[in-house]
């Protein structure tokens, strides 16, 4: 994607009529289903002058072998794509995720997002050759993402709005830990904190509310522009995400249900640093894949403040080479708004 498409693509955003139906709003804000499942990001715009500050924790893991869509084991997890055997075969990995939030509305019709994070992974691996285990480690701060929502529809049941952003490569794609030697050693890509590459993010959110319910759908994409400097790029990433909720406790309480779809590309490129490849993650060819999550939420709304925590299931893994198996995960989440 060239840099005239990025400006046309920025300018169309921009151009964008929106259309104010009514001067109700859509769903009170009031509601503690005026927001989606913790997990959606800019799934909600802004009045002018209202600021939202938000923090979320998410902590998830992988444990156990995937091939395609069937479940694998350790044997088939050491053989490489084109023959012979990797020398290590990662066990589980745990990823611990801060994420720091704001949103600010300088207009109606446009409200901007800033996103940052900090991770904390940890890969337990096993060498073959003499069953010594490691546990490998890589933490700091993660890629930043700058997104603008415009309101396309606004009326007394429903809203729709365009997002487009950008992530921006501040976390670290050079983590190195000592492995099975003296000597620190490149990790795989997915105990890398970023993409390295500046990657373009659209996307477009319906919300429809009743007095008794809402639901609401989003489709999102991360779009990589280049490679990035280590001479790799990960996947493009196409998500849908669709939820169900329910209002109780005067509407301060609301139960949700929702489901995320999530396509991902394969690495392209090689990370240039990673000269021995020892186990598959290190292997671009076990990278990208296809799932299906589950998850049960619940907001509460206290006041200015929100506080959210959602449990996600996976319910279908299509990946390709072999991986770590996905397991539950969980998130929380506390949102902050007020008028300047």
């Amino acid at each position: 994607m060239n840099f005239l498409k990025i400006l046309l693509l920025i300018l169309a955003f921009f151009a964008l009529p929106n259309k104010h139906l009514f001067a109700k709003e859509a769903i009170s804000p009031g509601r503690a289903d005026s927001h989606a499942p913790i997990k959606v990001m800019g799934d909600h715009t802004h009045k002018q002058g209202e600021i939202m500050f938000s923090y979320r924790y998410m902590t998830m893991g992988m444990d156990g072998y995937q091939s395609g869509s069937s479940s694998s084991n350790y044997t088939e997890a050491r053989k490489k794509p084109l023959g012979g055997h990797y020398m290590t075969v990662p066990e589980e990995m745990t990823m611990n995720m801060h994420m720091i939030g704001a949103m600010v509305a300088p207009s109606d019709d446009l409200t901007i997002m800033i996103m940052g994070s900090y991770i904390d992974n940890e890969m337990k691996v096993k060498k073959h050759m003499n069953g010594k285990k490691k546990t490998l480690e890589s933490s700091g701060l993660g890629d930043t993402k700058v997104v603008a929502l415009k309101n396309l529809v606004h009326n007394d049941s429903a809203k729709l709005h365009l997002s487009l952003g950008l992530s921006i490569p501040t976390g670290s794609i050079s983590k190195k830990d000592v492995m099975f030697g003296t000597k620190e050693e490149t990790l795989g890509y997915n105990m890398q904190l970023g993409s390295g590459t500046y990657d373009l993010l659209p996307g477009f959110t319906y919300v429809f509310s009743d007095d008794n319910y809402s639901y609401g759908a989003q489709i999102s994409s991360v779009l990589r522009v280049g490679e990035n400097s280590k001479e790799y790029k990960l996947g493009n990433i196409y998500k849908t995400n669709v939820w169900f909720a329910v209002p109780l406790n005067n509407k301060q309480t609301s139960f949700s249900i929702s489901s995320e779809l999530k396509s991902q590309g394969k690495i392209s490129g090689h990370h240039k640093d990673i000269k021995n490849i020892m186990s598959f993650a290190q292997d671009r060819d076990s990278s990208g894949g296809k799932k299906i999550d589950f998850s049960l939420g619940v907001n509460h709304k206290f006041d200015k403040i929100r506080a959210s925590l959602e449990y996600t299931i996976p319910t279908y893994n299509d990946v390709n080479g072999v991986q770590l198996d996905s397991e539950n995960s969980l998130m929380f989440g506390l949102q902050y708004a007020f008028n300047k």
